[in-house]
């Protein structure tokens, strides 16, 4: 299992459910500083840990490591029906987005 993988991920979920660092280890059961080793890809969670994370994360443990492997099709199509209900000004700011995004690749 990669460790990197592993931390990146679970930062990610953390962030995106404005769960701080602190507040995680303390629902785990661990210190601040295992979880932000774990975090950072230097360690491996339990899996008691693991489970206890994936619990108050409300993450699915079995879609963990296929959380960035949505296909590109599907993930368009969200895209695109999101852009339909989409008003002017967000409309506009999209396109400023995708215009940053095309310069940068």
């Amino acid at each position: 299992m990669d460790k990197n993988f592993v931390g990146k991920q679970l930062k990610q979920i953390r962030i995106s459910r404005g769960i701080s660092q602190e507040k995680l280890s303390e629902l785990a059961d661990i210190s601040p500083r295992q979880m932000c080793i774990i975090e950072n890809g230097n360690s491996l969670p339990s899996l008691d840990t693991f489970i206890k994370i994936a619990k108050n994360l409300h993450f699915d443990i079995n879609e963990f490591f296929d959380i960035e492997s949505e296909p590109t099709e599907s993930l368009r199509n969200t895209i695109i029906e999101k852009i339909k209900i989409a008003d002017r000004r967000q409309l506009n700011l999209l396109n400023d987005i995708v215009d940053a995004v095309a310069r940068n690749v």
